[in-house]
């Protein structure tokens, strides 16, 4: 198998690896991806308690049925403009 042959066959390897259902998302005309067995729940939005000292794309928390869940601006992880949350509903 010459060099080439290999190499073609990684790459196959590494999509067919990658294949599987995800939920995706779009944040400033870029597209992201989480495996679906990754995903517990899809829920609407909850009010957000805020924490103090947390990073700026932390902003807060939120009681889901006595679990407290953290919620991050994505946006805002990635250096993009945060926009308001009321504008995704």
């Amino acid at each position: 198998m010459s060099e080439v042959d290999e190499k073609i066959d990684q790459a196959v390897k590494a999509m067919v690896d990658k294949e599987g259902k995800y939920l995706t998302f779009t944040l400033a005309e870029e597209e992201y991806g989480i495996g679906i067995l990754k995903i517990k729940e899809i829920i609407g939005m909850l009010p957000i308690t805020s924490v103090p000292q947390t990073p700026d794309f932390v902003k807060g928390v939120i009681n889901l049925r006595g679990k407290v869940i953290p919620v991050m601006d994505l946006r805002l992880r990635f250096g993009m403009m945060s926009i308001d949350y009321r504008a995704c509903a």
